[in-house]
């Protein structure tokens, strides 16, 4: 029978059950089915149960509409419920399916919004929301994976490259068939990461495109199918031909593949780059490669032009050479066997020759400086004990290697015996001391990295930890606990934050009586709130008030991230101090009060509240 007449009459007591039964009455709409309603009875009887229903709506009194409406609503879903399919033809098949991991829709829409705007839109200060947005995990919600996927194509670079290396790969081989529709292997950008991306999730599945793309591609498209090539004994003739190329980037990718190779003509390669101008190409694939052949090569090679440069009559235009050296020690790196570490030991031997010798863009000191690092990659005991034994000897700037290599290899005691000398003449000095100390107190605060500055000196320690690996790496892994005595007594700050792990009657006072220092500097709103971090991180009795105080004072002013990043912190709070947070909202700025409750929101979860 045909449902068309029945589907109306369903459309029209779902519009009355929105408007009201009351305006049911006399309706023209429904009035105007009843007849087509009537002449289907002849055929089904059901048509004419439906018929008089609609009748009984439209003529009953106000009072009772609401339940006439209702007999109609179920009789008629009831009908077309009966007329529908509830099979298909064929037979049935498991569906494929992979796991996106532990994925949510629960993100908020305060959050939410400000993200998609960040994904779909251009402009500036996208990086920062979306950087936020995957610290909180935020990319974990379904309805983003399709823009995640979409701005792969976004036209900031860094912010295309930040999802195809951080956010995409996280969904898994899930995602593997819709970044694998959407490649065109003549296009450019946004197919390039595509490409990338697929083979770092399933290299098998990615393949054949890779193929295509290296073969019939364009230009961007052959270079990243190269960079894709290397995992089959197949791809070796491929990357030789391509070592040759005319293009230097293209030359770059495949002797970076050829890494893995030991044949005869990889060498062969390897060794004619050494010679030439492809050396700066060359020289890590040349580290990464594991012939001892190849080994021995570039053994050779950077004892030959050391000697060279230490035997040469004219300290005139030295640069080139030095260049070519500085550039031919990154062949030894990580290496650790006994030939290598013997070649070591002999440059070692020479740092202060080779330091004399000047030149640009590279000097002796900056060789002397890659030596040093080279040094420290090989893990090696007894490099890690000549550096610190020299570290009287060598420039200022390499003295952190020392140090480094220290922290690597001594205790934390001896660590503090050997370095804290350099760290206890405070900040005061001049000259050497106070250089030597510098490089002592940054390296406590982190690593000895200057690119890991900002993020230390701003975000503090608690949040710091949450970055992801990069941070966590270049920190040492224990300091004795010396070094936060004498941090304290310095009023080191930054070090402090680093070093309390535990509450100390010393660590507390210093904690307080710094709180309440800087309270009264809100323009140092980044030092306030790495104090009361670090008086949460160690369980300071003061912590939870301190905290209360920053918000009160904060929430008073436009205080920006200063305000944000003390919110934060919430989430750290004692879970027994969620109900004095909780009682302090209605008194603090509706801004401040989102970002707290979203901050205790998994901290509640947690205990069940």
């Amino acid at each position: 029978m045909s449902l068309a007449v029945l589907i109306q009459v369903y459309d029209e007591t779902r519009r009355l059950a929105i408007a009201g039964s009351n305006l049911a009455a006399g309706d023209f709409r429904l009035t105007k089915l009843v007849d087509p309603l009537e002449k289907s009875a002849a055929k089904a009887p059901v048509f004419g149960q439906v018929a008089a229903s609609i009748q009984r709506l439209v003529d009953a009194p106000a009072d009772e509409s609401a339940q006439a409406l209702l007999d109609l609503s179920s009789l008629v879903s009831a009908i077309l419920y009966t007329q529908g399919q509830t099979t298909i033809q064929g037979e049935l098949e498991p569906i494929a399916t992979s796991s996106l991991g532990t994925q949510t829709t629960q993100v908020s829409a305060k959050l939410m919004k400000p993200l998609i705007e960040a994904l779909t839109s251009t402009g500036s200060g996208r990086m920062e929301t979306i950087r936020e947005a995957f610290d909180q995990g935020a990319f974990a919600d379904l309805r983003i994976i399709n823009l995640a996927v979409a701005a792969l194509d976004d036209t900031y670079p860094e912010l295309a490259d930040f999802v195809a290396d951080r956010i995409v790969p996280g969904y898994g081989d899930a995602i593997v068939p819709l970044i694998a529709a959407e490649i065109d292997i003549k296009g450019r950008a946004g197919n390039v990461r595509r490409l990338r991306t697929l083979y770092r999730l399933d290299p098998q599945a990615a393949r054949p495109l890779v193929l295509e793309a290296f073969e019939n591609g364009s230009k961007d498209m052959k270079i990243a199918a190269l960079g894709c090539l290397g995992d089959s004994d197949d791809d070796l003739p491929h990357l030789h031909d391509q070592a040759k190329a005319r293009s230097k980037e293209v030359r770059r990718v495949a002797l970076e593949r050829l890494a893995r190779f030991n044949d005869d003509k990889t060498i062969s390669i390897y060794s004619a780059a050494l010679q030439s101008k492809d050396l700066e190409l060359a020289a890590i694939p040349v580290s990464q490669n594991r012939s001892a052949t190849l080994a021995e090569v570039a053994r050779e090679t950077v004892r030959q032009q050391a000697s060279d440069l230490l035997d040469a009559k004219s300290s005139g235009k030295l640069g080139p050479s030095l260049v070519r050296l500085h550039t031919l020690l990154l062949t030894l790196q990580e290496r650790n066997d006994p030939p290598t570490l013997e070649l070591l030991q002999w440059l070692f031997s020479q740092h202060a020759a080779l330091t004399r010798l000047k030149g640009t863009p590279i000097a002796g000191a900056d060789v002397v400086q890659q030596l040093t690092q080279v040094m420290l990659s090989t893990g090696a005991a007894s490099m890690h004990q000549l550096l610190v034994e020299s570290r009287d000897e060598l420039p200022d700037d390499i003295f952190v290697n020392c140090l480094r290599a220290g922290v690597e290899s001594l205790t934390p005691r001896e660590v503090y015996e050997v370095f804290s000398p350099y760290y206890q003449v405070g900040s005061k000095v001049r000259g050497k001391a106070k250089q030597r100390h510098e490089a002592v107190q940054r390296f406590i605060v982190y690593g000895g990295d200057r690119e890991l500055w900002y993020m230390h000196s701003r975000v503090a320690a608690a949040h710091r930890d949450r970055e992801g690996d990069e941070a966590e790496l270049s920190r040492p892994r224990v300091w004795d606990a010396n070094w936060l005595d004498d941090a304290i007594a310095q009023d080191d700050l930054e070090a402090v934050t680093e070093l309390a792990i535990a509450s100390t009657p010393p660590l507390d006072e210093y904690l307080s009586t710094k709180f309440a220092a800087l309270l009264k500097r809100s323009a140092r709103v980044y030092e306030l709130r790495n104090v009361v971090a670090v008086m949460i991180r160690v369980g300071h009795v003061e912590a939870t008030d301190s905290w209360i105080a920053a918000i009160e004072k904060l929430g008073s002013k436009s205080s920006g991230y200063g305000l944000y990043w003390i919110t934060q912190l919430a989430g750290d709070l004692p879970e027994s101090e969620i109900a004095k947070v909780e009682a302090i909202l209605p008194t603090l700025p509706e801004s401040a009060v989102d970002e707290i409750v979203a901050a205790l929101g998994p901290r509640k979860l947690e205990a069940g509240t």
